[in-house]
């Protein structure tokens, strides 16, 4: 998608931008467009992995609203120099697509890490994990209802195989603590959110041609900003002020930075290549990622459940987003 608009914005970018963008676009061409479809899907779910990561040591630090304003102040300011040189070209197709872009500002940007934040603060680990998949099956659903996708027995059987992988991670293989789990209000809070990157994921395929990826996530995370401001105030007014230490500033540069501008970038062109059922379905790996950082992270130790969930979620992707008529050609 990018390389259509031309090089000129990359000589009018900062020097970091037009490199990280230049590495970028040298990788992804290696590989067929499918296949970078499926790449930029896993690329972002491993970012979007570590904000939960980060996220958790700062819930009681800095309110969920004000963390979700300066996670995309900062996205935008990243996004800025990449999206103003194709302002010009984009400004007629944002002013005749004004409502969609900021339906998907609010569902994309105010609402959905808001609410995941907002979870954060009462929801156990476990819960959140167990939570985490639903998003796709509410892609899959939604997609079948809204744009008539065919309900597929290899589909299904890829979501089975990656749930059960899924539960087994999350369970340390011991069922029993499924059983044990108590909800919490906080865990409509997640659900909320999940559902929010389902219509997401979902009508992103929408975007209009006429908008670039950059001037398209720009206007996005601009709008969303501006939709953050009446519940920012009430936030400030009610609520404790953050505490601004290094845990919370990193997790802010992280969450901005990687989950919000570059994760953002990748998963809208993952959507616009391979769908977002298919994307969804990639997206069922983040508890995996989540453990492997937490390893790298936090120091947690990997035991064999781990390994099996892993295996599992991975076989079971494959099953899902394996192409038929590529298996039959090979054969």
């Amino acid at each position: 998608m990018g390389g259509d608009q031309g090089e000129a914005p990359l000589a009018t970018a900062p020097p970091w931008a037009a490199v990280s963008l230049r590495l970028i676009q040298s990788a992804l061409m290696a590989v067929n467009r499918r296949t970078r479809g499926y790449l930029a899907a896993l690329a972002a779910t491993v970012l979007w992995a570590g904000n939960f990561v980060l996220a958790r040591g700062v819930a009681h630090d800095i309110p969920p609203i004000q963390l979700n304003f300066w996670r995309w102040t900062l996205a935008l300011v990243c996004m800025l120099p990449l999206a103003l040189p194709k302002l010009k070209a984009d400004w007629p197709g944002m002013r005749k697509n004004w409502r969609y872009l900021s339906a998907m500002a609010f569902v994309g940007v105010a609402a959905l890490n808001a609410l995941i934040y907002k979870a954060g603060q009462t929801t156990q680990s476990l819960n959140m994990a167990l939570l985490v998949p639903t998003a796709p099956i509410i892609i899959i659903v939604l997609s079948r209802m809204v744009y008539g996708e065919p309900i597929t027995y290899r589909r299904l059987a890829g979501v089975g195989v990656v749930l059960v992988g899924v539960l087994a991670l999350i369970s340390r293989c011991d069922w029993r603590h499924l059983a044990a789990v108590t909800f919490t209000p906080g865990d409509l809070w997640a659900l909320a959110g999940a559902a929010c990157f389902a219509v997401y994921s979902l009508f992103i395929r929408n975007r209009p041609a006429c908008i670039s990826i950059e001037g398209f996530n720009a206007a996005m995370f601009g709008a969303g900003l501006v939709l953050m401001l009446p519940a920012l105030a009430w936030e400030w007014a009610v609520l404790p002020h953050p505490v601004w230490n290094f845990p919370v500033v990193a997790a802010v540069l992280y969450a901005g930075v990687a989950c919000s501008f570059a994760a953002y970038l990748l998963w809208t062109k993952a959507i616009a290549v391979i769908g977002p059922v298919l994307a969804g379905i990639v997206y069922y790996s983040l508890p995996l990622f989540a453990a492997v950082e937490s390893v790298v992270i936090l120091n947690e130790r990997i035991a064999v459940c781990h390994i099996l969930g892993g295996v599992l979620i991975v076989a079971g992707i494959m099953i899902a987003t394996m192409d038929r008529t590529s298996m039959t050609t090979r054969s």
